[in-house]
């Protein structure tokens, strides 16, 4: 009943705004001052032919013009004939609101749905992301993985000893993009097993990926890493780095190159790194022309993150980053248990 009367009042408003122009009175012009100056203009020009101060062709084409400009005012003035007489434009208004609102009011009454509420509104919108989350589980994984990082943190809490505990939780914040808290988590690690290279190279990383360079922390986490293993490549690339950053750029160049001398055949992160050095060479000027091992003819993929991944392995596609979600997923799970 409420809904009949809010549209009755809102249609009526309409009508009404919609016979103003009906019952307005009509505002008369001063038509009779603007043809005066226009007729003034005609006597100027008399004037000015007669002083010869414009030619008679000039004259006769502003004479022509002004006598235009008056016919129009004529005509726009003209009287025009009113349809009813001024008394009659109320009556008339409020006819044509009454018979709009009845007409709205009959058609609504007709054709509409009065009766319908706002739940049942609600009841037929779409689906709601949880509703779509339970018919498709995989649809939304980061809501899994952050429930199994929050399990994971808790149970370090509870045993805050156990080293590998806290490189899976550093594992898990760094693919979801959390490298800060993945370098404090690494860090617990180390702080456990201080001569564990996979920790400390991995912290290193961690700090490299938060802070976007190869910071002095960083070098110091990675001189560390290769006192315990000399070899470690992901260690090996990022003080190469460093040292490029400081600006040792030839001493840089010759770490690269004995890091890809020394990577085995299926390193797969072997292509990246000669990419980098090509690269770095061409902005140094410098001929690489025997310096660098043959480039592998296909590369063998690795199976997971491991000690031999650099930081440009982050580059993936959505299809890629989707199933290292889930398999990160899996893992996890797996953990808890």
């Amino acid at each position: 009943m409420i809904l009949w009367i809010v549209l009755t009042v809102m249609i009526a408003l309409a009508a009404v705004g919609l016979t103003i122009p009906l019952v307005r009175r009509y505002e008369q012009r001063p038509q009779g001052k603007t043809v005066d100056i226009l007729k003034g203009q005609l006597s100027e020009v008399d004037a000015q032919v007669a002083a010869n101060l414009i030619d008679p062709a000039e004259a006769d084409a502003l004479r022509a013009e002004i006598k235009r400009r008056i016919l129009v005012e004529d005509r726009d003035h003209a009287a025009v004939a009113r349809p009813f007489a001024q008394t009659s434009m109320p009556w008339v208004a409020l006819g044509l609101v009454a018979i709009v609102t009845l007409c709205a009011t009959a058609l609504y009454a007709m054709m509409g749905h009065p009766e319908l509420t706002s739940t049942s509104v609600t009841a037929t919108a779409a689906p709601s992301e949880a509703q779509t989350a339970a018919a498709d589980p995989k649809a939304h994984p980061m809501g899994q993985v952050s429930n199994m990082i929050a399990g994971l943190e808790a149970k370090l809490q509870q045993n805050p000893g156990d080293a590998q505990g806290w490189q899976m939780l550093a594992w898990s914040y760094m693919r979801t993009g959390r490298p800060a808290d993945a370098a404090k988590a690494y860090a617990k690690a180390v702080a456990i097993e201080p001569n564990n290279v996979e920790y400390l190279s991995a912290q290193g990383e961690a700090l490299v990926q938060s802070e976007g360079k190869v910071s002095d922390e960083a070098a110091a986490v990675f001189r560390r890493a290769l006192k315990g293993d000399p070899a470690d490549p992901r260690a090996r690339y990022f003080l190469a780095i460093h040292r490029d950053q400081t600006g040792d750029h030839a001493g840089a160049m010759n770490d690269f190159v004995a890091l890809l001398k020394s990577a085995p055949p299926d390193a797969p992160w072997a292509s990246q790194v000669r990419t980098y050095v090509e690269d770095l060479a061409k902005e140094q000027h410098v001929d690489l022309t025997g310096k660098l091992p043959p480039a592998p003819v296909t590369a063998v993929a690795a199976p997971g993150p491991n000690s031999a991944q650099v930081a440009a392995a982050g580059n993936m596609s959505d299809a890629d980053r989707q199933a290292m979600i889930h398999s990160m997923v899996d893992k996890l799970a797996g953990e808890l248990k």
